[in-house]
């Protein structure tokens, strides 16, 4: 055999060799841990899959992540590992076995004889939630405010809110659900203060949490997000804060990047829950909630005084 023609057939091996590493994980094929990730190749083209519950096997499926393309501008670069001092890391399984897994933190001043807030604290996408408690120190506005903040993490990351920002069918909605009966289980929880807060794709998602469990949810904060769901048919008005600022080039303020815009969104989700237009940025509801949006010039898509601000709103506008 020539030098060319050993060559020719190490390349060949190594294709092959290659070509089935690849096939290893194909869409309908058993996998072992929900969430995990892996990609296929069919004559040439690359597809996605994810380790999901099916029936009562894990099988590889198919999917399309959906994401933002231009990059996050935000403050600090911090790591995923960090510690989760001054609280306890919980976990729930929903739909017969799917286990989901949250950061909680109590505040020092918390007793069991006052009902207190709950907040839902949402990371954006390709975060966790250690990395957006650790940037954001909402724990130190929840100790000063007395009120329970939950951290829950999303699958690979991300969210399921509807456009955005994953298709792996994950339930989200029921996630957030779970938590907030698990917690209201353990503490004195005001059931007129049930909250949750978003960034990014986070804030996408707590639009879907305020159109398909608003008879728990009573108000979400969004932080430069936008409307991604679907369809949204809520039970009771939720008061909404949506924050955003003229320079964010993640998700632009006219919408034209990953829209709609936030005036945008706010009227659509306005419109799905019945209530009217009081100005260019507010709108008011039937049960007395209250829809805002507030734009802060020069701001990016991301401003360490939006928490504060966004958690002084949710506190004024109580569900009555």
């Amino acid at each position: 055999m020539t030098r060319i023609s050993r060559s020719i057939a190490l390349a060949s091996i190594l294709i092959f060799t290659l070509s089935s590493q690849v096939q290893a994980a194909s869409a309908g094929q058993s996998c072992k841990r929900v969430g995990t990730t892996s990609t296929s190749s069919v004559k040439g083209k690359k597809t996605s899959l994810v380790c999901m519950k099916v029936g009562k096997s894990l099988k590889w499926k198919a999917v399309a992540l959906t994401l933002p393309t231009t990059p996050v501008s935000v403050a600090p670069k911090i790591t995923d590992e960090v510690s989760v001092s001054d609280a306890t890391l919980h976990s729930i399984s929903i739909n017969g076995g799917d286990k989901r897994n949250y950061i909680l933190h109590e505040p020092p001043t918390y007793t069991s004889s006052s009902a207190v807030p709950l907040m839902i604290a949402l990371h954006g996408n390709t975060w966790t939630a250690a990395r957006f408690r650790d940037l954001t120190q909402i724990d130190q506005i929840a100790d000063s405010k007395n009120f329970i903040v939950a951290y829950p993490d999303g699958v690979i990351k991300t969210w399921n809110a509807g456009n955005c920002c994953s298709t792996l069918g994950t339930d989200d909605v029921t996630f957030i659900s779970g938590m907030i009966d698990s917690i209201s289980t353990r503490y004195n929880i005001d059931k007129s203060r049930v909250w949750v807060l978003g960034w990014s794709a986070g804030g996408m998602m707590a639009y879907r949490a305020a159109c398909e469990i608003s008879e728990k949810v009573t108000a979400i904060a969004v932080g430069g997000g936008t409307f991604a769901a679907y369809s949204c048919k809520p039970t009771k008005p939720v008061s909404v804060i949506e924050i955003h600022g003229t320079a964010d080039q993640t998700l632009s303020i006219d919408g034209t990047i990953w829209g709609p815009g936030p005036l945008a969104s706010a009227a659509k989700y306005a419109g799905y829950a019945g209530c009217v237009a009081a100005s260019s940025s507010t709108w008011t509801c039937p049960n007395g909630s209250q829809i805002q949006v507030k734009i802060e010039s020069g701001s990016a898509h991301y401003a360490r005084t939006w928490w504060s601000e966004m958690t002084d709103y949710l506190f004024a506008y109580p569900r009555l």
